[in-house]
């Protein structure tokens, strides 16, 4: 009987001894993803590097876990199907209102951040004024410095409403560089985007200059952020933090993870420092 009431006993335990044990080895693997700002191919050799760092410097494995779009990272982060996310300033904000994310670091140049408006040089246009009555695009409708903070300067400083005064609607591209396609070929006469992929396109000679120019950079704004699912253990996060905080320009392998991720090094990011995106994304109607 004692036995028979034992084995019951144990069966009942079972699934609570599973999910304890789940619980306790949740943190031997961390998934990390990122919006889909650029090609697959692109992203791949951005991540590999800071993939191996991360694991070298956390003791466990890490994996990456690519994402369809923008908004498929915000909602893997809210559902805690990754640990942390690479996000734009506008898509943090919309993981912060959704499920309590928390920003971590962020790259220096990520606090004075630009977008660039770029032309088709057979336009005619020169300047950001010259733009009304053309054909546009934006990156993805999530983007910080493709859409959300180009949409906002070219009401704010051009008088231009991108849903009015375009030849048409504006276009979405889905990812920075393929803006800059777009314009090139001529689908569209001109667009905005990441200055920091812009002169990524330009010093790589990715497009033909002949047929893009840049035309207007920007005010800074607050951009991209490594951004912690909310339930996370306070001393995974700091962990997290610190594999990017003590990154060392001097150690080739570690400049060459600074160097894929455009930074000269990573700062504490706070959740204040988004404030103002939020308020530009209620201000816009990006953000309801």
């Amino acid at each position: 009987m004692t036995s028979n009431r034992f084995a019951r006993r144990m069966l009942l335990l079972a699934p609570l001894l599973a999910l304890q044990a789940q619980f306790a080895h949740a943190e031997d693997v961390i998934r990390v993803s990122g919006i889909p700002d650029e090609n697959p191919t692109e992203l791949a050799r951005k991540y590999q590097p800071l993939v191996d760092h991360l694991q070298k410097h956390l003791g466990v494995k890490v994996v990456y876990v690519p994402v369809i779009d923008y908004g498929a990272a915000v909602a893997a982060l809210g559902a805690g199907k990754v640990d942390f996310a690479w996000l734009g300033g506008f898509t943090f904000v919309q993981a912060k209102v959704m499920s309590g994310a928390k920003p971590v670091v962020m790259r220096d140049i990520d606090r004075e951040f630009h977008s660039v408006f770029i032309a088709n040089t057979a336009s005619g246009i020169n300047k950001p004024e010259e733009m009304r009555g053309k054909s546009f695009a934006f990156g993805s409708k999530s983007s910080t410095s493709g859409h959300l903070f180009p949409r906002y300067f070219l009401s704010t400083q051009f008088k231009i409403d991108a849903d009015k005064d375009f030849a048409g609607a504006p276009i979405y591209s889905g990812a920075h560089d393929a803006t800059v396609k777009m314009v090139e070929s001529g689908k569209v006469q001109a667009g905005a985007l990441n200055i920091e992929v812009w002169q990524r396109l330009v010093a790589g000679d990715k497009f033909d200059k002949t047929k893009v120019k840049a035309i207007w950079t920007t005010p800074p704004f607050v951009d991209y952020v490594w951004t912690a699912r909310k339930d996370l253990p306070a001393a995974t996060v700091q962990k997290f933090a610190n594999a990017f905080l003590t990154l060392d320009a001097t150690k080739p392998e570690e400049k060459a993870v600074l160097d894929l991720q455009g930074a000269k090094k990573f700062v504490t990011a706070n959740a204040d420092d988004f404030n103002v995106i939020e308020q530009v994304g209620r201000s816009t109607g990006l953000l309801k």
